[in-house]
């Protein structure tokens, strides 16, 4: 009888038959069923060999991981010859604690995290582990099986344990943009919430932050405004005694000597910081204007939340901090004090306009009147007759 004939379905009721009167005839005893169960047991088993055959091939386990910091940021990726859809998990840790958990999927034999930023993390040496998860995926199981631990299947060549761990140094400084051009230096005092002295060439410089205005704590006319105290504490907080970089702007001093600069706290740029804050307002004084659109983002972010000075209303405008909205009294006199006055500079309004000349007799000369161009060594400027009302100074006579 051939493979053909056995096989075929008219041919099997005769089998049986065959097979029953062998039995008897032989006088053998057993169970008919169980040796056509059998029979059709083995076929069955034949049919899932097949179907399972491509899993057969084994696999060797293997995981590497590469890690890079650029733009102040972390990534953490891999390859793998582990079927996609595998779950790994991330984590990243010093002596002391655990500073990241993340789950990440094989996608085409890689994986890799979104960009995390150094800010985020702990300074210092750092290890990165990356090991299976401990739920996979059924597909997943039926090929490496279902431990997290090891790796134990008929599929997999060897019973391993399959992580990875690399040591990382987290900087604790955080890189400058590669755009910006910068001088160390360190913050010997803080006059206010926008004026600082450090130690330049051998010698203390004052500096006057860009594009940023504090309210007042020392001024001999405006006196103490709202949130001028809380600018002056969180600058002294965060700058005094700490390296810095200064970049310089355009212009670089203004009429009064002052160096006019950005400060960096590592990749951070404080002046942009106070208006994040709440703690001063964007005043434009061109050519320094680098920064602009971001400044103006924070502002509007801050003013949003209605954090600092923005929780005062009206208490901002384009041109300064208004008087009418204090709660204060307001020190005035007759005549300026000029020697206070000149490191003192009020900041124009969006435009750049602050023309209006303070001289140091206590006379304001607007532009086009008799005496403005002939006053080119000016006590002060003023965005507004009003404001040069305010603060002391009177009009010419003629």
């Amino acid at each position: 009888m051939n493979t053909t004939t056995k096989d075929s379905p008219f041919i099997r009721p005769f089998l049986t038959l065959f097979l029953i009167t062998s039995l008897l005839l032989t006088g053998c005893s057993g169970d008919i069923n169980d040796s056509i169960n059998n029979e059709l047991a083995m076929e069955n088993e034949t049919l899932s060999q097949k179907e399972v055959q491509p899993l057969k091939e084994k696999l060797s386990p293997e995981l590497t991981m590469s890690n890079t910091i650029e733009n102040n940021a972390l990534q953490i990726s891999g390859k793998t010859n582990l079927p996609d859809e595998t779950i790994l998990f991330v984590t990243l840790s010093n002596h002391k604690s655990v500073e990241l958990e993340k789950t990440l999927t094989v996608k085409n034999g890689q994986f890799s995290t979104d960009a995390i930023p150094i800010e985020e993390l702990k300074s210092g040496k750092q290890s990165i582990k990356v090991s299976l998860a401990d739920d996979q995926p059924d597909a997943v199981v039926a090929i490496i099986g279902d431990s997290s631990d090891l790796l134990i299947s008929d599929h997999v060549d060897i019973n391993k344990q399959l992580t990875t761990t690399v040591k990382i140094d987290v900087p604790s400084e955080r890189a400058l943009p590669s755009d910006v051009q910068g001088i160390k230096t360190k913050v010997k005092r803080v006059i206010d919430g926008d004026t600082i002295i450090v130690k330049m060439d051998g010698k203390e410089e004052r500096v006057r932050l860009i594009l940023v205005d504090t309210p007042e704590t020392k001024h001999p006319q405006m006196g103490v405004q709202p949130f001028g105290p809380e600018a002056s504490a969180f600058t002294t907080e965060q700058l005094e005694g700490k390296v810095i970089t200064l970049e310089v702007g355009v212009q670089e001093r203004d009429r009064y000597g002052r160096v006019l600069a950005y400060v960096w706290i590592g990749d951070k740029l404080f002046n942009q910081t106070l208006l994040e804050k709440g703690l001063a307002r964007v005043a434009v004084y061109p050519p320094n204007t680098k920064y602009l659109d971001e400044f103006k983002a924070a502002q509007n972010n801050a003013k949003k939340k209605a954090v600092g000075i923005w929780s005062i209303e009206n208490y901002v405008s384009a041109k300064g901090f208004n008087d009418q909205q204090q709660n204060h009294s307001v020190v005035t006199t007759s005549k300026p004090n000029v020697e206070t006055q000149q490191v003192q500079k009020t900041e124009p309004d969006e435009s750049g306009e602050c023309n209006i000349k303070g001289s140091s007799s206590g006379i304001y000369h607007v532009p086009g009147s008799t005496y403005y161009e002939r006053t080119t060594n000016p006590a002060r400027m003023f965005c507004s007759v009003e404001e040069a009302h305010n603060a002391g100074f009177r009009a010419p006579k003629r």
